[in-house]
């Protein structure tokens, strides 16, 4: 969520008293022809209004209200200019600080409908100001320190503190408060949903999990429907949609994020998540390496942490035997060990066992092979496979000795190789660590 600027103050700020006299912000707009407007009355300022380049009596009027903090005769003062004259960007202006404060001591009494509508019409006011005059008014409405940012700002900013402690209901009514200040932002309605999704996650709400997921997929429907190209916002829903258990919905929206987005690791990663659930090891694992490749590939070394892991989940799921692909396996399991600074034992133990089920692998194909020179290179292929899972599972077994299963793997490609004396020696060694001695 966007940060709040706390020295940031609107140009009338509510209930604090702070705002410059209303005589300093008159003056502040070029062509005010009056100096000494707390003296005029009502029918006075109408008169002067006449007066070329001059301010408007009835927004004069609002502007010594809104100095007052008298809201709502400020509001009515320039309703009864339009009356006279509905081009006043000044007016609009003005009008919208008046709703904006309106909206704000709302807040204050927790009349939470009242601030949404007050807040509305707010934008509405500020909008028409930009329309009529944007040159003079845009920055000053929309720009970093505008009214708008004001009132968005002060609503994310409370969202964000109540989020962080955990009252959800009331981070809830604060987004919405700065969805309405601001509609063209996606950022409060985007906030709701993730702040459910997070929700759902939580043991706490595991009786409301669906529901709030639920809640979180029409928040984000709400959006897309007229902002159906906002990515982050598609991604949301996909996600959404996959912990609903939404499977194949999910994987249809990935795939399409996928085919404009392929470079995309968070999205990347959602895709192997999912594809793993859905048991097709193969393209999960095509992800994780695509990831980590797009990982190395960058200027951003912070992202590098989780290379290694990624690389070993995706060789464990390339050498499952449903999956068969034992080369794509060994290749991504030797990158994996190339990271570690010192040998790992899972990861040799990964190794080996891979390098031999490889090897086996290809004595199966071997048995079905009829022409004599491929045979002969399945065989080349396969001794030179047994001969690393030798060399693996001797250094394994020098640097873990009390692991059974290193000698296991090591003895039984020794007896592919025909080292039958080694392989018994490591197979003894193997059922004395394991207890499995035949007993």
């Amino acid at each position: 969520m966007p940060g709040a600027d706390p020295q940031s103050s609107r140009l009338s700020p509510p209930r604090s008293g702070i705002m410059r006299n209303a005589t300093d912000a008159a003056l502040s707009r070029g062509g005010f022809c009056m100096t000494k407007m707390r003296l005029f009355l009502l029918a006075g300022l109408l008169a002067a209004a006449a007066v070329a380049g001059c301010r408007s009596a009835h927004t004069t009027a609002a502007i010594l209200y809104i100095d007052q903090q008298k809201y709502d005769k400020a509001i009515d003062a320039i309703h009864e200019g339009f009356q006279y004259r509905d081009n006043e960007p000044d007016a609009y202006f003005y009008l919208g600080e008046a709703y904006s404060n309106k909206a704000e001591e709302s807040v204050d009494e927790d009349r939470y409908e009242e601030a949404m509508k007050n807040y509305g019409l707010a934008y509405e006011a500020y909008q028409k100001a930009i329309a009529l005059d944007p040159e003079d008014w845009k920055e000053k409405i929309v720009g970093k320190d505008g009214s708008l940012a004001y009132n968005y700002r002060n609503r994310i900013r409370q969202a964000q503190l109540d989020w962080n402690e955990g009252y959800y209901e009331q981070a809830e009514g604060h987004l919405r408060l700065a969805y309405a200040a601001w509609p063209d932002s996606v950022t409060p309605i985007k906030s709701i949903a993730r702040m459910k999704m997070q929700m759902a996650a939580k043991d706490t709400f595991a009786d409301q999990r669906e529901e709030l997921l639920s809640q979180a997929l029409n928040l984000l429907d709400q959006i897309l429907a007229s902002k159906p190209e906002a990515y982050e916002l598609r991604v949301d829903k996909a996600n959404v949609l996959d912990a609903l258990g939404r499977d194949d919905e999910a994987r249809t929206m990935y795939e399409e994020l996928l085919a404009q987005h392929g470079n995309d690791t968070h999205l990347l990663l959602s895709m192997a998540d999912l594809a793993r659930e859905q048991q097709d090891y193969s393209k999960s694992a095509d992800y994780f390496v695509k990831v980590v490749d797009l990982n190395e590939g960058d200027t951003d070394a912070g992202n590098d942490k989780e290379n290694k892991s990624m690389l070993v989940q995706a060789g464990v799921m390339y050498g499952t035997p449903s999956v068969g692909r034992y080369a794509d396996a060994v290749k991504v399991l030797d990158r994996a060990a190339n990271m570690e600074i010192n040998p790992e034992e899972n990861t040799m133990l990964l190794r080996l066992q891979t390098y031999f089920q490889y090897g086996m692998s290809l004595v199966d194909k071997g048995q079905a092979e009829t022409d004599p020179a491929a045979l002969q290179q399945i065989k080349d292929q396969v001794n030179g496979l047994f001969q690393r899972a030798v060399e693996i599972g001797n250094a394994m077994t020098n640097l873990f000795p009390t692991n059974a299963d290193g000698f296991f793997y090591l003895s039984a490609a020794q007896f592919q190789l025909g080292d039958y004396d080694a392989a018994t020696v490591n197979n003894k060694t193997y059922e004395e660590l394991s207890g499995n001695n035949g007993e």
